[in-house]
């Protein structure tokens, strides 16, 4: 999972925080986060060269998901 979102979504800057998000989230989480970027990104016509408004996209959504207990 880790290694999608360098290789899809890191901008240069994320990848501390994307590997916070690996180990606080669980696995379906994660997944779901990583769809509703996807589909945030499609809807908005983001180009999909531009690393950091699909980073922006997916750490906003990581940082509204619930942590596991």
């Amino acid at each position: 999972m880790l290694e999608r979102m360098l290789a899809d979504f890191d901008d240069g800057r994320s990848k501390s925080f994307y590997c916070k998000s690996v180990a606080l989230l669980d696995l379906a989480t994660l997944e779901q986060s990583l769809d509703r970027a996807i589909q945030k990104i499609e809807a908005g016509n983001t180009n999909p060269s531009d690393a950091r408004t699909k980073a922006n996209a997916l750490r906003g959504i990581l940082s509204s998901a619930d942590p596991v207990n």
